[in-house]
């Protein structure tokens, strides 16, 4: 897990998001606001295979298991940009 600590300090820097990034464990929270409202995220490798992100707003918990950093990073990248996102049902 290496592109994923510098891309959500990154973010954080940009955003002004609170960064902590936690050596031994590899574990990186951020928390702050956006697109109005409070968030914290947690990502951290499981098992040195797995990226496991927990996103949390006061509304709701998301739990995602990523089997690559790869896919947690576009994933990650995608909840962070700038334009808007419309889901079709």
């Amino acid at each position: 897990m290496k592109k994923i600590p510098d891309f959500l300090k990154e973010i954080s820097e940009r955003e002004n998001f609170s960064y902590f990034f936690h050596e031994d464990s590899k574990e990186v929270w951020i928390s702050g606001h956006h697109k109005g409202k409070r968030f914290d995220l947690l990502v951290r490798p499981v098992k040195k295979r797995y990226i496991k992100v927990n996103y949390e707003t006061p509304d709701e918990r998301r739990i995602i298991l990523f089997l690559s950093e790869k896919d947690a990073l576009n994933r990650l990248k995608k909840m962070f940009s700038k334009e808007e996102t419309v889901e079709i049902s």
